[in-house]
């Protein structure tokens, strides 16, 4: 074959392979043929050692273990100076004949030619002789040169289409940043409009009177208002809201801010403690009232004198109770088991449940007067999934307590983890938020939170998502729901794409054409 033609399909083959180890062996299989060697290698340099890429014999057969061979010395030496290295007897003459490699491979003539990626020489393309000396000359080192040309060709467009890879890449994490704020700004219309039509009470500027509450939604800062309301005065005030969502916080809030700051605050479980404690605990026994009583104790409420109680889950209080309890919210006066004379106190009384009351009284479960002597303020916990713009401000919060009890390194978290975060429905609330973080912390490997980290959360959000928060969807194609959708289930797969097609259930064509259509392929 010609050299021009031989040069031609090897310029073809640089522009049109992808394999990088086909064109490689291609490479070498010319620079064998048109220097007229035994053998040819092509070395790369990786770090500070060199890696032979393609080792090929004359019979344009693929070389192992010993018959790979080479001179690394004058490797080395074309790639550290980017010059050509042509030996006529490489074992009796020049820089080279004291080298270990070329008497140990019985080197004659060698031919190495370096090869370049923007200035540098990154590889080399070598081929030798180990009986004929002299077997090169000054045009087979032109001819290599050129056959170098077409590798540094080669090696320049696979470089160029990993920065176009990236550059994709960095445009996905770029895009789910976007999704990230325009979910958040969505979300924040969505409440401010919800605002508008309820007439709601104006937020309060101060918003940071409540150190213990994270977060400056407009939910929180309504909540908040309504806190501001009733801190310097002993309105009895019912705190509701789903489980999980703080309102032993917002309870110790409104007593660390208000006028009774300086008493003791006392927190008690009403669902935790037996139907036949629980007069005991609250308002006390004398000795002997009944079995076990073998000194007087004080309840609660009289500890709490002078300062605030909390009724926690005051739902489940048995009815027997509830009609004791109303007894001294009218009165202000507790009576002791066993005793037989009533005692003031000065106690301020917090209820907080995170059931529905109304319910209750309609099933005649709990008492309507207790209801409305209960209820004269409610304050109502927002869930989490109706605050999501206060996540990220949570995750931090999470992240610096974690850092503080010794648990992680944890910084911060990247924008595709914060968007999984976002989009899960959170069933547990901020409780849910803080566990889910200290796990994820515990077992991260870098800095910042992955997407990865939060591959669950991510699987059974797609199994049960959460349809409520229609907000994220106002002004999007299904199209780009699509996209989210198949994008989130590519991550959570590590980029399986078999296994994406498979949850999604579709087949893998019509996958690969929907990334083909968005750029990603």
């Amino acid at each position: 074959m010609e050299l021009s033609e031989r040069m031609r399909r090897l310029l073809q083959r640089a522009m049109d392979e992808s394999d990088a180890r086909g064109f490689f062996d291609h490479a070498v299989d010319a620079a064998v043929e048109l220097a007229g060697a035994e053998r040819g290698l092509l070395v790369r340099k990786e770090g500070e050692r060199l890696a032979v890429v393609s080792a090929r014999n004359v019979d344009r057969e693929s070389l192992r273990g010993r018959e790979a061979r080479l001179s690394l010395s004058i490797a080395r030496a074309t790639i550290d100076q980017g010059a050509t290295h042509l030996i006529d007897d490489a074992a009796r003459q020049g820089a080279f004949a004291s080298a270990d490699s070329v008497y140990e491979l019985g080197l004659r003539s060698v031919l190495s030619v370096p090869i370049s990626l923007e200035g540098t020489a990154v590889a080399a393309l070598y081929v030798d002789s180990r009986f004929i000396a002299g077997a090169f000359g000054e045009e087979d080192a032109r001819a290599l040169e050129s056959v170098a040309d077409f590798v540094s060709l080669f090696l320049w467009k696979h470089a160029m289409l990993e920065v176009q890879r990236k550059l994709r890449s960095d445009g996905a994490a770029l895009r789910e940043e976007i999704d990230v704020l325009r979910a958040q700004l969505e979300e924040l219309h969505s409440v401010t409009r919800s605002a508008g039509r309820a007439s709601a009470a104006p937020v309060s500027e101060n918003t940071g009177r409540f150190p213990r509450l994270t977060g400056d939604s407009p939910a929180m800062l309504r909540m908040q208002t309504v806190m501001e309301r009733v801190l310097d005065n002993d309105v009895t005030v019912l705190i509701i809201g789903e489980s999980g969502t703080g309102k032993e916080l917002v309870a110790r809030s409104i007593v660390e801010q208000g006028r009774r700051h300086g008493g003791p605050f006392v927190a008690i479980n009403c669902s935790s403690i037996p139907a036949s404690l629980i007069e005991s605990e609250l308002f006390g026994h004398l000795k002997g009232s009944f079995t076990g009583a073998t000194r007087d104790k004080k309840g609660l409420f009289e500890v709490a004198s002078g300062g605030t109680i909390l009724l926690d889950e005051v739902g489940d209080m048995p009815l027997e109770m509830q009609a004791k309890l109303l007894r001294t919210l009218q009165h202000g006066e507790i009576q002791a088991v066993g005793d037989v004379v009533a005692r003031r106190v000065d106690v301020r009384v917090l209820a907080a449940t995170n059931r529905n009351l109304e319910e209750l009284v309609a099933a005649g479960k709990f008492r309507e007067d207790l209801y409305y002597r209960l209820n004269i303020v409610t304050i109502e916990v927002p869930p989490l999934r109706k605050r999501k713009e206060d996540v990220p401000a949570l995750v931090q919060h999470f992240l610096e307590e974690n850092r503080r009890q010794g648990i992680t390194k944890v910084q911060g978290i990247t924008p595709a983890a914060l968007l999984v975060l976002r989009r899960y429905s959170w069933p547990g609330n901020i409780r849910e938020l803080e566990t889910v973080l200290k796990s994820a912390c515990l077992f991260a490997e870098g800095e910042n939170l992955e997407a990865a980290d939060f591959e669950a959360l991510a699987r059974a959000e797609s199994v049960n998502p959460d349809l409520s928060d229609t907000g994220s969807f106002e002004g999007r194609t299904l199209e780009d729901i699509e996209r989210d959708v198949i994008l989130a289930t590519l991550k959570t797969n590590r980029g399986n794409k078999k296994k994406t097609a498979s949850d999604l259930g579709i087949d893998r064509r019509t996958l690969y054409n929907k990334l083909k259509r968005w750029g990603m392929m």
